[in-house]
């Protein structure tokens, strides 16, 4: 009765290390981080919140006939690189969820993540996205609206925002009516 000693062949080892090797090839490369994708990202979940802060904090006042102008915005900034998110005719920015001691002001996608950005289709030449209580879009200015809606404010097609770093692009769409963003 010899007990026999329990080992892995070389075979098996070579086995093993080859089969993590392969996996290592998969995984790795994914891991890498890429600057636009995650400022696309991370505009996304700022255009998410300014609209969710103009669908929870209705802005209508009876007694003031300039309510409009207090609506929850994305503002651009030094050519479309820096945004706030703002409200009560750009006094009041909004507080970052993840740091309420933060606010979400003059946020530069440039030193942040390299990235340059453009407004188009149909947010061509505007640097204000609007949200009314039912966080649909509007383009433009607010600052001197005299009415809820302003002809031609309202959003009819979608707003293109495309960031650019070293040949990489990310573009972000906000559908009008919906307001609805997502990254293509």
């Amino acid at each position: 009765e010899k007990k026999m000693k329990k080992a892995f062949t070389l075979l098996e080892l070579v086995f093993v290390i080859v089969v993590v090797g392969i996996l290592a090839a998969v995984i790795i490369p994914s891991t890498r981080t890429n600057p636009v994708r995650e400022a696309a990202i991370d505009l996304v979940s700022k255009i998410r919140y300014a609209q969710h802060l103009a669908m929870v904090d209705d802005k209508f006042d009876v007694g003031d006939a300039n309510w409009m102008r207090n609506r929850w915005q994305i503002v651009f900034t030094d050519t479309n690189t820096k945004y706030s998110i703002v409200s009560d005719n750009n006094t009041v920015y909004a507080k970052d969820p993840l740091n309420s001691a933060d606010t979400i002001q003059d946020i530069d996608l440039n030193a942040k993540y390299g990235v340059t950005v453009a407004l188009t289709d149909g947010c061509v030449g505007e640097t204000d996205i609007t949200f009314d209580h039912l966080g649909r879009p509007i383009v433009g200015d607010i600052s001197d609206d005299t009415a809820a809606y302003v002809a031609a404010q309202l959003m009819t097609a979608t707003c293109e925002i495309t960031l650019t770093n070293n040949g990489e692009t990310a573009i972000i769409d906000i559908r009008p009516e919906t307001g609805y963003a997502s990254i293509r």
